[in-house]
């Protein structure tokens, strides 16, 4: 009865369209549940509950006030839903202090593609907070999906025995927290959210020998981290000519986002007088640079990204591709999107 006791109560506060009381609920870990108390109701003996559960400070702090309506609701919720006989005699919740997670053999418990699926959700949920922190798109229009994938995130720990160091409910939690001044520049957001969620990564063994190409750190271009992220994966489960060709495929995509990222026609217009379709990356970057990167100084950066766009799609057309052509392609676009990201101050110390 102990785990369902809390799906109940979730189950109970989303049909009831408590929604912000249902995800305070699910960032808690239930670690006592006894009988401590009976109770006679005439005939029957009514067993009352107590009920300890542990979460993160930001979760603490609200349940911990008895006068928050949300606090009332998730106990009206356990008692809704406790079985004939028992009741809530008393909710306890504190907080769990997040030290760097120790998980030992984490391929012993969740399987090879579980694991690159955990990385790669929390590589995009670091892109999306630096994303929304850095002038990104709008919290509304994004805030179901980082919900959907803190949730996703926390169930996979949960098998490691671990917990989600990221303390944000949903993104509004997460704007109270860099708005208050504490987090003042762009730089510091960044690097906060890099802080935040390096221990776990540590933890799940992401190293340079495991990983081919290394992850970029987060440009805040939410489409562009997430393709990047799809590459080192393709890269690494490559094991044949069309697996390889698969990786040029992946980086023709990243490009298209980069270039949407930071092309504008009304700035930066077109070098051949034809206007660039929206997937028209080549025009759109060659522009992009020549309009930024103004000057013969500069002939050889505006020369880059013709070369890898050239070299990934020279790539998916061979048909004899091999391993090294892929590792070179998915270098390229790596870099590529380093230097757009510099160009384009998004690697600025401060801003």
């Amino acid at each position: 009865m102990e785990q369902s006791t809390i799906d109940n109560a979730i189950q109970f506060l989303m049909e009831g369209n408590e929604i912000e009381s249902a995800n305070l609920l699910r960032d808690c870990v239930l670690e006592n549940w006894e009988v401590v108390d009976h109770w006679h109701d005439g005939p029957r003996l009514l067993d009352g509950i107590l009920i300890e559960v542990a979460c993160p400070r930001a979760v603490y702090e609200i349940l911990d006030d008895n006068s928050d309506p949300r606090k009332k609701s998730i106990i009206n919720a356990f008692n809704a839903t406790f079985p004939s006989g028992f009741y809530l005699k008393r909710f306890v919740a504190r907080a769990a202090l997040r030290r760097n997670p120790k998980i030992s053999n984490p391929e012993s418990i969740l399987s090879d593609s579980e694991i690159k699926d955990l990385i790669a959700a929390i590589s995009t949920q670091k892109a999306l907070m630096i994303a929304v922190a850095t002038g990104g798109p709008r919290i509304n229009d994004v805030n179901k999906a980082y919900e959907k994938r803190r949730n996703e995130i926390k169930h996979a720990l949960e098998k490691l025995s671990t917990l989600d160091p990221n303390p944000y409910t949903d993104l509004w939690s997460w704007y109270g927290k860099w708005s208050d001044g504490s987090l003042p520049s762009y730089q510091s957001r960044r690097r906060y959210i890099a802080e935040l969620y390096q221990p776990l990564l540590d933890a799940l063994n992401i190293s340079s020998k495991t990983t081919i190409v290394q992850p970029l750190e987060p440009t805040g271009w939410v489409r562009v981290d997430r393709s990047v992220d799809k590459i080192v994966t393709a890269l690494e489960k490559a094991q044949n000519e069309e697996d390889f060709q698969a990786v040029a495929l992946v980086c023709r995509e990243a490009i298209i986002s980069l270039a949407q990222a930071v092309y504008n026609p009304e700035q930066h217009g077109s070098l051949d007088g034809v206007t660039p379709s929206s997937t028209d990356a080549k025009r759109m970057l060659e522009s992009y640079i020549a309009e930024t990167l103004k000057g013969a100084s500069h002939d050889y950066q505006r020369k880059f990204a013709k070369t890898a766009f050239d070299l990934a799609v020279n790539l998916q057309h061979r048909r004899t591709a091999t391993f090294r052509d892929a590792a070179l392609c998915a270098e390229a676009m790596r870099s590529l999107i380093n230097v757009i990201a510099i160009i384009s101050g998004q690697r600025d110390p401060e801003r």
